[in-house]
């Protein structure tokens, strides 16, 4: 596989997206592979959390307080541990998508057992790269603090005064940092991340290729990282639109259904009544269901389409996975247009066996 420019991986990977999804069009393998590509990014990330702050228990009776911080607790422990298991599937789940977009299988269970150990990896360099993101914004905050505390302590500790400008400033340069961590993961997650899945490599070495990549092409890897982070979002817009309109579209044969069961019902007594509450509870149950699989769906898909751009893109840099989508891509279909005959392959004469000498003639 030749490599393709950040542009040129487009087309491919929107190709590659409408044949695992839709060619053949199964409901349940679209749902399962939209659910992974969904669920991957969801718990792929960082949404550990702890316990909040409890706000001000003064004036609290102390056995308030008390039931107060062990809810606080208990809640935040419960938050923090189903965090590691979300982290855990999802990070699993991330291997799981490379290889299922990378060979267009539909079997998500093989290779969920298969990426047990290469799960640890992942998850050992997401810490790494956690860490090293907390060490630079406290490298670059504590001069900021410093100064405040200085300020404050000069001014007589009153509040230091900033002007438009230095808030300006500020916003931005947070807004820089942000984008690089942003996309440094990136990097890892989309040009790293196959590495790890594909052939288990330990994590120097997966830093190693990629460190030799970007260095080989650093314009290519900046624009595909521009192109990735506006294609993200145009899509995300794109399928939040779609997923609001067509379930505003659905509530109007729930409505039409429930408006004729209120006035069929509702004069009906107590059983009338109590049906009319357990088709509320039925129809709710529905149209929340309906809801999820046209979130899980439609936000599936754009991240299949991240995830066989991000393939593509690489594919002609690492020859494992070039080889792999090359293997996996059906070669093109051939139809006539519609009204005109189908003929059949058109084959060359083949010479006949040579003439037989005619008799009585001498010499023959």
């Amino acid at each position: 596989m030749r490599p393709l420019s950040a542009t040129e991986a487009i087309s491919p990977a929107i190709e590659r997206t409408t044949q695992l999804l839709g060619r053949p069009f199964r409901l349940g393998t679209f749902l399962k592979i939209a659910a992974v590509a969904f669920f991957a990014e969801l718990g792929g990330g960082f949404g550990l959390s702890g316990p909040g702050r409890t706000g001000n228990l003064h004036g609290i009776a102390p056995g308030f307080q008390a039931a107060i911080l062990a809810f606080a607790l208990v809640i935040g422990t419960v938050v923090f541990v189903v965090g590691l298991v979300l982290l855990y599937i999802g990070s699993r789940l991330q291997l799981v998508l490379v290889e299922l977009v990378a060979t267009r299988q539909t079997q998500v269970a093989p290779l969920w057992r298969r990426y047990g150990r290469p799960t640890w990896r992942w998850i050992g360099l997401k810490l790494l790269f956690f860490l090293f993101s907390v060490l630079l914004v406290l490298v670059l905050v504590a001069p900021i603090a410093f100064y405040l505390g200085h300020t404050h302590r000069l001014s007589g500790f009153a509040l230091p005064h900033f002007s438009f400008l230095h808030i300006l400033l500020f916003i931005a340069a947070a807004f820089v940092v942000l984008l690089a961590i942003a996309a440094v993961f990136m990097l890892l997650r989309d040009l790293a991340l196959p590495s790890l899945a594909l052939e288990d490599l330990p994590i120097p070495e997966t830093l190693a290729r990629l460190r030799s990549l970007v260095a080989a092409e650093p314009g290519e890897v900046a624009l595909y990282l521009l192109l990735r982070l506006v294609l993200s979002f145009i899509l995300g817009i794109a399928a939040e639109f779609i997923v609001v309109l067509v379930l505003l579209l659905s509530l109007i044969p729930f409505g039409l259904v429930g408006g004729g069961l209120w006035l069929a019902l509702h004069k009906a007594g107590p059983a009338g009544i109590a049906v009319l509450i357990g088709c509320a509870i039925a129809g709710g149950l529905v149209f929340f269901c309906w809801a999820v699989c046209l979130l899980i769906g439609m936000g599936g898909s754009v991240l299949t389409f991240g995830q066989a751009y991000a393939l593509y893109f690489l594919g002609g840099r690492y020859p494992l996975l070039g080889s792999l989508l090359d293997r996996s891509t059906p070669p093109p279909s051939y139809s006539f247009a519609a009204g005109f005959p189908a003929y059949p392959p058109f084959y060359p004469p083949q010479p006949g066996p040579p003439p037989s000498p005619p008799e009585g003639i001498p010499g023959f």
